[in-house]
């Protein structure tokens, strides 16, 4: 009954319970020691996992070899995404669709994501053969099976930067309405990432979805700590400042091999509130704890302070790394450009030259070198100093001496101090011919574009001016041909108070009541009319609206005629002049 009582204790998600009946069982049957290695699997000790099945296959043989090869190579991708399998061979083997699949994981997780792609490619049209051919599938249920074989390559693709067929992909697989929701977890998860800072509403409706109660128990701790710290970056993303304190915290506890990013983002919230202080007393102190990410973490803090626009600080932030991670190309290239910005030309010239002498004491690439010497060359140049740019290009010549820019740019630097060693140099340059070969002369013209001429607007039938058979064309001697005078433009006239900073208001020429800020005023607002006295109420005030009561007045004089009444409007009669309202 062990057997029974471990495996519906698996079944109810009682993992460590489940592991203890196991493990007290004497039972070495293939049976138990498979439970034994699916236990393991969810409680992601797979090195012991691997082993277990590892040894299974060795010592049994029957119809389930096929699906305990497949769990091995689903184990096998769990430890090199764990960074605990040594060996980074991957044997792909294509006799079945699940095993393929498992082998483009493997290889997805060593960061060999072509490969996979083209591997997760063919798995999806091994396993349409299949479910058609052999199993008689519909349609609905082989898009069901091939959905996460699809989302896998959705993914490859996002690594590789083709973010719009991922997104087709993925939206094509909400489509369908997978019932998975662990692989709808996965979906969203990959949306948000996609959409980083825009579409925020979006996101968050898809992170609720990919953090919904229950998928614990479907996603490992490392699907779950990348969701969590997407769930992080949205809410600093979309400035919800305090909801992002709260869940970085939660990731570094629940997730501690995720402790150094929340205390990044940490770090980039005070920034943002203007504490650069505070935010760079946390890097420090993660700089400490993660020596072999401290470069990244002084990089982060360097973002900080420039976007505060604190250059100096910056500097001092970049000029305290150590020698290996200062000399790199591209700090190199943002301290300078840093020195530019503030002015200090010297001490940009002293970094280049500082990092070109520690890249030929440390007999780094030449290329790099190459490169060092050119934009010491080019900001000598910018500055006037020739000489020293001469010399930063006489070095470089001597690393690559058939390089005719360089040759160039040499005279040009000799020519500002030195002319005769300009015009010695200059016999070296390859003669024209020789440079313009390979041009073709036709494909040059034509990439300047079309050729516009002025159009002479002339009336139809007319004849041309210049014509003979117009009677102004044929000018007699003693006429004087007059010249077009060009009518000079009139300056704007612009009011004393205009202030060019100020846009402005594209509303001016409209009406004040046709303007989005027009506000009408009370007594000129819509008033009811009221008729009666006061207190009266509607059917006691049409009594005395004489309005209503046209039809039926009658005038009290005798009409002269027998005839009737015209169904005209009856004009009031009009009042004397100089009477006055009596009061009643």
């Amino acid at each position: 009954m062990t057997f029974e009582k471990a495996y519906c204790e698996y079944r109810v998600n009682d993992v460590q319970e489940a592991f203890k009946t196991v493990s007290s069982s004497s039972d070495t049957t293939p049976r138990i020691q498979e439970l034994k290695a699916q236990i393991l699997y969810r409680l992601e000790r797979y090195t012991e996992c691997y082993g277990i099945y590892r040894n299974i296959i060795r010592t049994t043989s029957d119809d389930f070899d096929m699906e305990r090869q497949t769990n091995m190579t689903a184990v096998a991708v769990n430890r090199s995404f764990e960074g605990t399998n040594e060996d980074d061979t991957v044997e792909v083997d294509s006799s079945s669709y699940e095993l393929l699949y498992n082998g483009s994981c493997q290889l997805l997780a060593l960061g060999r994501v072509e490969e996979a792609l083209a591997k997760l490619q063919a798995t999806e049209k091994l396993c349409r053969n299949y479910l058609i051919q052999e199993e008689g599938a519909t349609e609905e249920e082989v898009n069901e099976e091939v959905a996460i074989i699809r989302v896998q390559q959705g993914h490859c693709l996002q690594l590789l930067g083709k973010e719009k067929d991922a997104l087709a992909i993925y939206n094509s697989a909400l489509k369908h309405k997978p019932d998975d929701p662990a692989l709808l977890a996965i979906i969203n998860n990959n949306l948000v990432a996609i959409n980083r800072g825009t579409n925020v509403f979006d996101s968050r409706k898809r992170m609720k979805t990919a953090m919904a109660p229950g998928l614990e128990h479907k996603l490992t701790s490392y699907q779950r700590s990348r969701i969590n710290l997407n769930n992080c970056l949205l809410a600093y993303h979309s400035n919800q400042d305090d909801v992002c304190r709260s869940e970085s915290s939660r990731l570094a506890s629940e997730h501690p091999a995720l402790a150094l990013e929340a205390s990044v983002i940490k770090a980039a919230l005070l920034g943002r509130d203007g504490k650069p202080g505070e935010a760079h007393s946390v890097l420090d102190k993660c700089a400490k704890t993660h020596p072999l990410e401290a470069t990244k973490i002084y990089l982060v803090a360097t973002q900080i302070l420039l976007n505060q626009g604190d250059r100096k600080g910056a500097r001092e932030i970049m000029m305290s790394l150590c020698e290996n991670d200062r000399y790199r190309q591209g700090i190199v290239s943002a301290l300078v450009t840093l020195c530019m910005a503030s002015g200090d030309h010297d001490v940009a010239s002293n970094i280049l030259r500082q990092a070109v002498e520690w890249h030929k004491k440390n007999k780094t690439s030449s290329v790099l070198l190459a490169e060092l010497w050119r934009h010491a060359a080019d900001l000598h140049l910018r500055r006037g100093d020739a000489p020293t740019a001469a010399a930063s290009l006489l070095e470089l010549r001597k690393i690559n001496p058939a390089d005719v820019n360089t040759l160039a740019q040499l005279i040009t630097a000799y020519a500002q101090y030195d002319i005769k060693s300009a015009q010695s140099l200059s016999r070296e340059l390859p003669p024209v011919n020789n440079m313009a070969s390979g041009v073709d002369v036709e494909a040059l013209e034509a990439s300047i574009g079309q050729k516009y001429f002025k159009k002479i607007h002339q009336a139809r039938g007319e004849a041309s001016p210049a014509s003979p058979a117009s009677p102004k064309g044929a000018m007699t001697p003693g006429d004087v041909k007059k010249t077009n005078i060009k009518k000079k433009k009139r300056k704007p006239r612009l009011p004393k108070d205009y202030n060019p900073n100020i846009t402005p208001d594209p509303e001016r020429w409209l009406p004040k009541w046709q303007r989005k800020g027009y506000r009408k005023k009370k007594d000129r607002r819509v008033k009811e009319v009221m008729k009666g006295t006061q207190g009266v109420s509607s059917d006691a005030a049409d009594k005395f609206d004489i309005t209503k009561t046209a039809g039926t007045y009658k005038t009290s004089q005798p009409t002269p005629s027998p005839q009737p009444e015209s169904s005209g409007m009856r004009r009031n009669q009009k009042k004397k002049a100089g009477g006055k309202n009596k009061k009643r």
